[in-house]
């Protein structure tokens, strides 16, 4: 399971708001870069909100074949199909935390080159209607780091204010087989 289903109504219910969702837009030319460095032509927006990257892509002239899954996004809620790259930009951070190894574990599974997480490390300003702060899990990038390289090989681990940018490779069957 990778959302439950009081979850996912009440993140449907943020998504009317038109302001939410959108950040995907913000990391087009970063996400290009990623995708050109790596190989990779096919991403998998993991998360996609209201599916700004893949517009934002498109308009800078990006060849890359962007797919878009979201959970809490009828039409987009579909189980995702692998990619060369698994994109998800401030998605972490709203997982409820129990879930977490699943998301990244699906993460894992769905990368077939590489994975490319942006992640924010401070509270949200919005609260969900249960009360609680929209960012379920608020820890520095170390954390992140440690938690997620149990999912994903990292490349490169970067803290920027207060933000987290990872990018990372899917451990092969070998490594997971001998812990490598």
């Amino acid at each position: 399971m990778l959302i439950s289903k009081d979850y996912r109504a009440l993140n449907t219910g943020l998504h009317k708001n038109p302001a939410y969702g959108i950040s995907g837009q913000r990391y087009a030319e970063d996400a290009n870069m990623v995708c050109e460095k790596l190989g990779c032509s096919t991403l998998l927006d993991y998360g996609c909100g209201k599916g700004t990257l893949k517009t934002a892509l498109r308009s800078i002239g990006s060849p890359i074949a962007v797919t878009e899954y979201d959970p809490a996004i009828i039409g987009k809620d579909a189980p995702a199909k692998p990619a060369d790259i698994v994109f998800s930009s401030h998605v972490m951070e709203h997982i409820e935390p129990e879930l977490l190894y699943h998301v990244l574990s699906d993460i894992a599974a769905l990368s077939r080159k590489a994975a490319f997480l942006i992640i924010h490390n401070d509270p949200a300003k919005k609260i969900l209607q249960d009360g609680r702060n929209a960012h379920l899990i608020v820890q520095p990038a170390e954390w992140w780091h440690d938690t997620v390289s149990k999912h994903i090989k990292i490349i490169n681990c970067t803290p920027k204010l207060n933000t987290t940018y990872i990018v990372g490779r899917p451990y092969n069957r070998v490594e997971l087989e001998t812990g490598d």
